[in-house]
């Protein structure tokens, strides 16, 4: 299965899933295109090293990531960041550490020549601990009102350490707010 295959099962599973409500609190939806390191409407990436695809949901930005070398490749999420709107950078955790005392500080990823994996990332910033076994991720933009779409045209990144071949380099992804809809619970 591709990344981009496995991106698109990610997306429509995250649409249709229930949330605990079974509604959505938010009122519209973004929509986003990649406009760097490539423009590209189903945020997908490869080179000789990695082929990547994302979705990016209200909270988080889910992946895909396929190593497409012989050797194994590391993702250094430590080092990793949300870039927001105002290009300020953030840390980020990953699915493994964000709901942990170690959000702070996520472990990298290795992934082995040809194998691919599935995760997320959401900015530390918006991770807060309300209680005992009780966390929140914060959205990454206003979804709640008419403001909303007041998102068009914004952009977010995520810069991404990578060790392939003995050598570092970092990706640099960013996605543009290409269209705000309103979500269909309230459109009735």
């Amino acid at each position: 299965m591709t990344v981009a295959r496995m991106v698109a099962v990610m997306a429509v599973a995250a649409l249709f899933s229930p949330s605990c409500a079974d509604v959505s609190v938010y009122r519209y939806r973004n929509v986003y295109t990649m406009v760097e390191p490539v423009v590209s409407s189903d945020k997908t990436f490869a080179d000789d090293v990695i082929e990547m695809g994302f979705f990016v949901d209200e909270k988080k930005i889910h992946f895909t990531a396929r190593n497409k070398t012989s050797d194994p490749v590391t993702l250094d999420w430590g080092k990793a960041s949300f870039v927001n709107v105002d290009g300020l950078k953030h840390s980020v955790s990953n699915a493994r550490a964000i709901f942990t005392v170690g959000k702070d500080d996520p472990e990298p990823v290795t992934i082995q020549p040809g194998a691919s994996m599935s995760d997320y990332v959401a900015p530390v910033k918006n991770v807060e601990k309300l209680e005992e076994w009780t966390w929140y991720v914060y959205p990454l933009f206003n979804l709640k009102d008419d403001a909303a779409m007041g998102n068009r045209g914004k952009l977010i990144g995520l810069d991404v350490p990578v060790k392939a071949k003995g050598e570092w380099r970092t990706y640099s992804f960013r996605f543009e707010v290409s269209h705000v809809a309103p979500s269909e619970q309230f459109l009735k």
